[in-house]
């Protein structure tokens, strides 16, 4: 499933979510998956109580909120602040699970998982004027290195359960599918430890080359006795975003990485309504019915010169969406939009300088 995705609607769903997926492995260049579960979490309720089920609920809204909206600080955002006070109207469904000895706090303390009512949530979002990101999301690559007893190695999976698990968890919390190299023999030749860690990134991004990612994550944890602290790099866009995690618990180290990649991320693949960036624009194309139309649109799009990227949103009401970056003139964009035969404007439809509408041209 390859793709470069933004926002993904509730209405694509069976039949079609597959549709779409297959048509973006087929011309695409970048693993993406289809993140589930997005509006549903677990958390630890103290008790049974109105009480202290109503607190879980609201810790459960936030986390789901974290996961999907995209904006600096989200938990002040005033849509955000919004559904929290009123957490209980968005629920679907919870129950009380039975509780491991890992989140055992006291003999009244319960596992609660919540399913929270997605179109309510996303038609709250979308009047607040925040980013919302999809379910499809692109993979990253992570290449680790875990540091103890002044001693460097990669992080592998089967021999470190506990950086596993943490690393497992904080990706889920942030809704992020990872990926991890395969450190074969031909990997290990090709790079070390101290290249991963090195400020000259030339041999880490050549050796992620083969897995076709549009992100790469290289951190450095450091087990500092009963604590841990980390260094990451993202590496994504043609850009470099570094940031640090003090010691503390492994779940918040790894967690630090993990918010990192997302307020990266998700700033560059949600969509915010209503609000217009520098240099994109909002296309939405009627007609699209088959895997050969969705292939056709995408073709042409990436071959329009003044078209730098091509993001598929999500279909809605008929329409395929995409979110087109592109440098240029308005006026050239739409004469290049038709120039080929393969789009024609909607008739009677509203003109915005933010938003086109057209629809695919059948071949004859």
């Amino acid at each position: 499933m390859r793709s470069l995705t933004l926002c993904l609607e509730k209405e694509l769903r069976g039949f079609s979510a597959l549709l779409m997926l297959a048509l973006l492995l087929g011309v695409g260049n970048v693993w993406a998956v289809e993140v589930k579960g997005l509006y549903e979490t677990e958390v630890l309720a103290k008790s049974r109580s109105n009480e202290d089920r109503n607190k879980a609920i609201r810790e459960a809204l936030a986390v789901v909120l974290g996961r999907v909206v995209a904006a600096d600080k989200v938990m002040e955002t005033p849509v955000v602040k919004t559904a929290l006070a009123g957490a209980s109207h968005y629920v679907r469904q919870f129950q009380y699970a039975m509780i491991s000895s890992k989140w055992q706090r006291d003999e009244r303390s319960r596992l609660m998982r919540v399913l929270f009512d997605e179109q309510q949530l996303l038609e709250l979002l979308r009047s607040g004027n925040v980013g919302i990101w999809s379910e499809i999301r692109p993979e990253t690559l992570a290449w680790l290195v875990v540091e103890r007893q002044d001693k460097l190695r990669f992080y592998e999976a089967d021999s470190m359960p506990e950086l596993e698990n943490a690393l497992t968890r904080a990706a889920r919390i942030k809704g992020l599918p990872l990926i991890f190299p395969m450190l074969d023999l031909e990997e290990q030749q090709r790079i070390s430890v101290s290249e991963v860690l090195s400020n000259d990134s030339t041999q880490l991004l050549a050796a992620s080359e083969r897995y076709d990612v549009v992100s790469v994550l290289a951190g450095r944890l450091v087990e500092k006795g009963k604590c841990w602290e980390a260094e990451w790099a993202l590496y994504f866009d043609e850009k470099i975003e570094q940031w640090a995690t003090p010691c503390a618990a492994l779940s918040e180290v790894t967690l630090s990485g993990m918010q990192g990649v997302y307020d990266v991320l998700s700033k560059y693949y949600a969509v915010k309504p209503e609000i217009a960036e520098s240099g994109f624009i909002r296309l939405k194309i009627k007609g699209v019915k088959t895997m050969t139309d969705m292939v056709r649109v995408t073709e042409f799009l990436q071959s329009v010169a003044l078209i730098k990227s091509v993001n598929w949103v999500s279909v809605e009401n008929g329409y395929n969406i995409y979110k087109i970056k592109y440098e240029g003139s308005d006026v050239l964009l739409a004469e290049a939009l038709t120039a080929a035969n393969v789009l024609a404007p909607v008739p009677g439809a509203e003109l915005s300088r933010y938003e086109l509408k057209y629809r695919l041209v059948r071949d004859e």
